[in-house]
């Protein structure tokens, strides 16, 4: 449970732009092939620069059996083990309260498929110092995959997710999202919009979490970094029917937030994906089926 106390009362030292505790989310990795792990250990032992510094590392492992309880090796290094699986909405309570309880002032949200580029923690400094009127709540990366751009993205009027273009404006997008990899986010902003929907445990907390921010007003900036990182949904014959219905649960949960005509739209969306998925994976359009036909789904928007 995240503490009540408020991160805006602790006693911050101005000395940094940012004091970052990052959050690694594992599921039956070993860290030795998780890709942002040299990246962090070698943070953890820079000595801070440009204004910035990787003060703390939080390994949620969501296995079912300890993958990564090795972390303790490494100073500053925090690891939690959830046999139960609670996602990325129980690791990244558990991160606000380590860092409330450590004075930091802002999370580095990361998975196990996420590519770091070396200069990344420069660019947020350069954003976090750069003298703006209003400073960020969240500063977002631009995420590729396969040379394509996934991230930031903006939440249309119909509930589809449509990636930016690098090189447009972005300064009046309505509903901006983005996949939480590799997002900084200030504490006491996110502390401010928990507790996660009990819905929601991995698929769709970022967008949910960007969306309270957009209703918030919270200022979003995009970072002039690439990141590469590998998204489940691009490869859905890949996926297995229990993560097509975390998927499918929470895209559903979170179109129920949107307006009235996207929440009309939802139903023909799935039976045009029902379409897709029948031409290149009949076992895929099935476990949709089942997915759509089941009895105890409350909602269906």
């Amino acid at each position: 449970m995240v503490p009540q106390r408020r991160i805006d009362s602790l006693n911050i030292s101005s000395e940094w732009a940012a004091r970052i505790l990052a959050v690694l989310v594992v599921y039956e990795q070993d860290l030795q092939q998780v890709h942002a792990w040299p990246w962090l250990v070698a943070g953890l032992k820079n000595e801070g620069r440009a204004g910035i510094k990787l003060e703390h590392v939080l390994v949620y492992d969501n296995s079912q059996h300890p993958s990564a309880n090795n972390v303790g090796a490494h100073e500053g290094c925090t690891y939690v083990h959830d046999c139960n699986n609670g996602g990325t909405a129980a690791a990244y309570s558990r991160a606000v309260a380590v860092a409330i309880d450590k004075g930091i002032d802002w999370l580095l949200l990361l998975d196990q498929d996420t590519h770091l580029p070396q200069d990344f923690l420069d660019a947020a400094a350069a954003s976090l110092t750069r003298g703006s009127a209003e400073r960020p709540a969240a500063l977002v990366p631009w995420v590729v995959e396969r040379e394509k751009v996934v991230s930031p993205a903006r939440v249309t009027l119909l509930g589809t997710i449509r990636p930016l273009r690098r090189g447009s404006s972005i300064e009046h997008v309505h509903g901006l999202t983005a996949v939480a990899s590799g997002c900084l986010i200030r504490v006491a902003t996110l502390q401010q919009i928990l507790p996660f929907p009990r819905e929601l445990w991995l698929d769709y907390v970022d967008h949910w979490m960007f969306a309270r921010l957009n209703l918030r007003g919270a200022r979003i900036e995009v970072l002039d970094e690439v990141l590469r990182h590998r998204l489940s949904i691009t490869t859905p014959t890949q996926l297995s029917r229990r993560r097509l219905n975390s998927i499918l649960d929470g895209e559903s949960y979170f179109h129920g937030l949107l307006g009235p005509l996207a929440r009309l739209i939802y139903p023909l969306r799935l039976l045009g994906r029902l379409a897709r998925y029948a031409l290149i994976s009949p076992k895929l359009a099935i476990n949709l089926v089942r997915w759509m036909v089941d009895e105890d789904r409350s909602t269906m928007c």
